[in-house]
């Protein structure tokens, strides 16, 4: 049986989105178009709630472990009677504070990106509109594992020395408590390369993989992943990190 052409542009214009309707993403393989659009929404939604879980208990830690520690030394403060150690103890409590605002005010993007794209899957009915979806989904990806390079890029590493240099400076020139300005500066120093260096940072390789159109299945288990908490006793207070392969 013959159609008429117009027929068949009509059909064709009102079939779903689906294989070969969306475009690839920026800088991706054109591979990645022939792939159907709940697809690659499935693997960019797998990818960001894994990340986002990841994040948020990062985030967590951290934010608790800067608390203890800020609450800590000032607690400490007015039950010393020596005025050196409290000055030590000001200082420090200063930078860390700085660590804990840091936590409370530029969490990781994915957290929240994560939140706003299962509210749009759950708004929007499989269709035409899913290509739109699947390019705001994709936005957030790029942007998510943007900001998690910065968060482990060099600006992180510098503010990370910056801050512990200027506390020694402080109790160096300012009370000329250079041995304990150097220690306080040493231990800043390793605390704060530990947080960027336990921070998540998947979200890299997955847009690699998603950008050459290499989409594993959901739920694909991954090498590695970590567990950062506070760790408390009677005579200690710090970190404790675990690494599982």
């Amino acid at each position: 049986m013959r159609y008429p052409a117009a027929a068949v542009l009509l059909l064709l214009a009102a079939a779903p989105a689906g294989a070969g309707e969306c475009p690839a993403i920026a800088g991706g393989d054109p591979a990645l178009a022939e792939i159907d659009a709940e697809a690659r929404l499935g693997f960019i939604r797998d990818r960001l709630a894994r990340e986002a879980g990841r994040a948020k208990t990062w985030s967590e830690a951290w934010t608790l472990g800067w608390g203890l520690l800020t609450g800590g030394q000032l607690a400490l403060v007015p039950i010393l009677d020596d005025r050196g150690t409290q000055i030590d103890l000001l200082v420090g409590a200063g930078s860390s504070a700085i660590g804990l605002a840091g936590q409370l005010i530029l969490p990781l993007s994915v957290i929240g990106d994560q939140q706003r794209l299962e509210g749009s899957l759950q708004k929007s009915p499989a269709g035409p509109d899913r290509c739109e979806l699947l390019r705001q989904a994709e936005e957030m990806f790029i942007q998510d594992a943007e900001n998690e390079a910065e968060g482990r890029g060099w600006l992180m590493h510098g503010a990370n020395v910056l801050i512990n240099v200027g506390a020694m400076l402080i109790l160096g020139l300012g009370f000329d408590r250079w041995e304990s300005g150097a220690i306080n500066a040493a231990a800043g120093l390793a605390i704060g390369e530990l947080m960027i260096f336990t921070q998540p940072a998947a979200l890299e390789d997955d847009l690699e993989r998603y950008r050459k159109a290499d989409l594993p299945p959901p739920g694909e288990p991954r090498a590695r992943r970590w567990i950062l908490a506070p760790l408390l006793s009677q005579n200690n207070l710090g970190m404790a990190l675990t690494v599982s392969f």
